[in-house]
C-alpha cells in the first residue's frame, strides 16, 4: 500500500537510515507551532498567569504583550515571517490575537454570531489566518471553521451537519485542515478549499472517525483516526492512507507535516510506553528515542500534547534532558536524512529554498549539519553559491 506525499511514496515501516542531531532545549512550555528560522509559538507560566510566547533561538521564550488586566493568553501558530496568532482573556472576553514579528499586537475583530470566544489556530504568509469559534452550551458546545483576511474579514467555513467543526492548519495557498461533523458525532478530517468547498477526508478502513491536524502546502494532510489511535496521512490523488506504527494493539498519532513530506507524531512501542516518532517522505517510521542517547534523554509517555515540525526538519517535543535538570523541558532536534546530492540539505532529493534556509541559519558557524559545502571550516559566500549552483532536483 503506497500513498503519494508531496512527490514523494508512503511504504510500510522501514529501518532507521536516518540521524538525529540535538539543537537545544529550553523550560516547561506548550508548544504548538515553529518556523524554519526554529521560531516557536506557544504559552508558558509567567508572574503565575499562563502567558502566549515566543521563544526565539539565542533568546529564549520572550511572553507576548497583551492589554492590561489580561488572565491568559496563548499562542498557537507562526508563520515563516514570524508573525504569530493566538487569543487572550481580559474580563468575562476572549479575543483572537495577531503578533506581529516586531510583537506588537492586533485584536481580531469577533467573527459574525453569538459565541463565547474565538480562536486563531495558525496564519500563512500572506496574513490569512484560520481558526473557530466556540458557543459554551449546557450540554453542548457549538463550534464553527473561520477563515480571515484583513481586506476581506471573516469566511464561515461550510459546515455540512451537526454543530461542531475545527481548523486546525492552513497552507500557502489558504486551504485550511481540520474537521467537521458531518452527522450527530460523526466527525471527518476534512480540508476547505479556497472558494470555500469542502472535502470529506474520509477514514482508513476499520475506523469510524477521523481528525486532520496539519496540512502542507502541497495540500496532504495528517491526523489521527479511531480514538486517537490510527496515524493517517491524505493526498487527493491516492486518498487515504494508515502510517506503519509499532504493531497491533498499539496506538500512534501523526501531528505535523512540513513541506517535504516529513511527519512527526507518537506512537506505543509497548502498553503504555510512548516516544516521538517521524515518517520519512518514504512512509518509514522512525523511532527518535532510539537515535538519541538513552542515558541523556527520556520522553514521558503523554504524547496527546502539541508537538511540531519545521521545513528545516526541526522537531519539538517534550521530555528530559538529565545533563541539565530533572524536569521535563521543551527539546529541539533536527532530523538528517542520507542526501542524494551534497547541497540536499534537508533531505528531500532536491535543492530549494528550505536547503537555503538551512544554510544562511548557520552562517559564519562551523556548519554542524553539512552546510560547510566546500569544507573550508566555515559556512560563507562559496557555500551559498556552491548551493545555488546545485539549485532543483538531485541528479
Amino acid at each position: 500500500m503506497w500513498l503519494a506525499l508531496a512527490g514523494c511514496v508512503v511504504a510500510r515501516a522501514g529501518g532507521d537510515t536516518i540521524t538525529v542531531e540535538f539543537v537545544g532545549s529550553f523550560a516547561p512550555a506548550v508548544t504548538q507551532r515553529v518556523n524554519s528560522a526554529g521560531e516557536i509559538a506557544g504559552d508558558f507560566q509567567f508572574n503565575s498567569i499562563t502567558s502566549a510566547m515566543r521563544y526565539q533561538p539565542g533568546v529564549g521564550r520572550v511572553a507576548l504583550p497583551v492589554p492590561a488586566g489580561a488572565t491568559q493568553s496563548i499562542g498557537t501558530g507562526i508563520n515563516e515571517i514570524g508573525t504569530i496568532v493566538g487569543r487572550y482573556s481580559v474580563g468575562s472576553g476572549t479575543f483572537g490575537a495577531i503578533w506581529s514579528a516586531a510583537n506588537q499586537l492586533t485584536t481580531l475583530p469577533p467573527p459574525p454570531g453569538t459565541w463565547s470566544y474565538s480562536t486563531p489556530a495558525n496564519i500563512n504568509n500572506s496574513g490569512t489566518v484560520c481558526g473557530y469559534a466556540t458557543r459554551a452550551v449546557v450540554g453542548s458546545d457549538p463550534q464553527r471553521a473561520w477563515r480571515w483576511t484583513a481586506k476581506l474579514g471573516y469566511e464561515m467555513l461550510a459546515q455540512p451537519a451537526g454543530i461542531v467543526s475545527v481548523c486546525r492548519d492552513i497552507n500557502a495557498s489558504g486551504q485550511v485542515g481540520g474537521h467537521t461533523e458531518i452527522a450527530a458525532s460523526v466527525f471527518r478530517a476534512c480540508v476547505w478549499n479556497i472558494d470555500g468547498t469542502l472535502t470529506d477526508l474520509g477514514t482508513p478502513a476499520g475506523t469510524a472517525q477521523s481528525y486532520g491536524l496539519a496540512i502542507n502546502d502541497a495540500g496532504a494532510v495528517c491526523g489521527t483516526a479511531g480514538a486517537n489511535d490510527v496515524p493517517f496521512a491524505w493526498t487527493a490523488a491516492t486518498g487515504m492512507r494508515v502510517l506503519p506504527d509499532f504493531g497491533p494493539g498499539l496506538k500512534a498519532a501523526a501531528y505535523d507535516i512540513n513541506n517535504a513530506g516529513w511527519i512527526l507524531g507518537w506512537a506505543d512501542t509497548a502498553p503504555f510506553e510512548t516516544v516521538p516518532v517521524v515518517w520519512d517522505p518514504a512512509g518509514n517510521l522512525h523511532n527518535i528515542a532510539t537515535l538519541v542517547d538513552p542515558v541523556r534523554f527520556y520522553f514521558p509517555g503523554d504524547y496527546l500534547v502539541p508537538i511540531t515540525i519545521s521545513d528545516t526538519n526541526l522537531i519539538v517535543v517534550r521530555g528530559y534532558d538529565f545533563t541539565v535538570s530533572g524536569d521535563p523541558m521543551v527539546l529541539m532536534f533536527r532530523i538528517i536524512a542520507p542526501s542524494a546530492c551534497a547541497t540536499d540539505l534537508d533531505g528531500n532529493a532536491s535543492t530549494g529554498s528550505t536547503d537555503l534556509a538551512v544554510l544562511l541559519s548557520a552562517w559564519g558557524t562551523a556548519g554542524a549539519a553539512g552546510e560547510d559545502l566546500d569544507g573550508d571550516g566555515v559556512v560563507g559566500a562559496r557555500d551559498l553559491a556552491a548551493l545555488l549552483s546545485g539549485w532543483g532536483p538531485c541528479p
